[in-house]
């Protein structure tokens, strides 16, 4: 049977919804008239930007953990913004004894105070890697594309294209290629392997790798489409009282206090442009902010049931030089520390004390008000 060649998918009739599926008489049709056949889910993605199914995510991780095996040569795409979310330490043991290129996708993301060396000196203190493997890219402005397509146009065979789900593999083969598969800013839109072709090398794009500890999991793929960094992402300082907490989105509430003197903390919060920052006191507020979601408290993108989520909270002290890292939401640079954070999050969201990528201009007395 033939595959749509927007996802990898094997055409079929019979199952309305999954992978693959289009109307008998609809596909007859387009094999009479000579257009593209692609399954209903590509077709409406493409026209509608609608998602109308999703991938199993055990017969994804099944799938991939037998391509592996069967390729020297492995692509792996990772999230600069998000890097703690979808650089996977349990994927990298796995390509153990493979050629790996390592690409930081979407730089556009970042301020544009961090230039393409410093990030490169920053990941490779990170990557199990020579610097010569490791690729900064952006489909969005350019940068690097021809860089990594000249690299790449000089291997021959396959190469296996992997990454967790919206680290951007499509947008990126897309532009090195000039292919038709179906790109958008839904998580797992590729289904299948799909092959795609530069000079003498064969790129195999697979399914998003799909991982459940990132503040994105949390949501639909409709939401997470929203709140996906779509270009530089969002800063605001914050000078805390201990008594305010500080809600990124509606799932995160930090609180923070100096850990060594009575001064008030610095510190920036980085996050897509679509989350939003509340700082609060107000009593009243902290008992009922779920009335507040998908409005002043964004994500999520609407309302949702609290009492179905486990939160856990967690203390965890950040100096001058280090950053705070909440999967698949935001990242804190402190200017003024060590800051004890008091984190409340959804239990399965993992958080990250990381060396700062962006490192301070100046020192801050932390003796100092001003």
């Amino acid at each position: 049977m033939a595959k749509c060649p927007g996802c990898g998918a094997e055409i079929q009739f019979d199952h309305p919804g999954k992978p693959g599926f289009i109307p008998y008489e609809v596909y007859t049709k387009r094999l009479e008239e000579g257009k593209e056949i692609v399954c209903q889910r590509c077709f409406k993605l493409k026209h509608y930007g609608m998602l109308v199914s999703e991938a199993d995510e055990e017969e994804i991780m099944d799938f991939i953990m037998k391509a592996i095996k069967k390729f020297k040569h492995i692509i792996y795409i990772f999230d600069v913004f998000d890097f703690e979310g979808t650089f996977r330490s349990e994927i990298v043991e796995l390509l153990a004894g493979a050629n790996v290129f390592y690409v930081a996708n979407k730089f556009d993301t970042l301020p544009k105070t961090v230039s393409g060396s410093q990030l490169k000196e920053w990941l490779k203190h990170r990557i199990p890697a020579k610097s010569s493997e490791i690729f900064i890219t952006s489909t969005k402005n350019g940068f690097g594309i021809s860089k990594l397509k000249k690299e790449l146009e000089n291997l021959k065979g396959s190469a296996l294209v992997l990454g967790v789900t919206n680290v951007g593999k499509s947008s990126l083969l897309k532009a090195i290629t000039d292919s038709s598969a179906t790109v958008s800013p839904y998580p797992g839109t590729t289904i299948g392997l799909i092959e795609h072709r530069l000079v003498n090398l064969k790129l195999f794009d697979s399914p998003g790798i799909v991982v459940n500890d990132r503040m994105i999991d949390l949501f639909d793929p409709e939401c997470q489409s929203k709140i996906l960094a779509k270009g530089e992402v969002t800063r605001k300082t914050f000078k805390p009282f201990p008594e305010e907490t500080i809600f990124v989105g509606g799932l995160c509430q930090l609180k923070a206090e100096m850990k060594d003197v009575s001064l008030r903390p610095i510190f920036q919060i980085f996050a897509p442009e679509n989350v939003t920052f509340h700082k609060t006191k107000n009593q009243n507020f902290l008992q009922n902010y779920p009335k507040h979601f998908g409005k002043l408290l964004f994500p999520p993108c609407g309302k949702m049931d609290v009492e179905k989520i486990a939160f856990k909270e967690e203390k965890v002290v950040v100096d001058v030089n280090q950053e705070l890292s909440i999967s698949g939401l935001c990242w804190i640079n402190v200017k003024r520390g060590p800051v004890e954070f008091t984190v409340r999050v959804p239990e399965n969201v993992r958080i990250y004390v990381r060396e700062a990528l962006i490192k301070p201009k100046r020192k801050i007395n932390p003796n100092s008000e001003n």
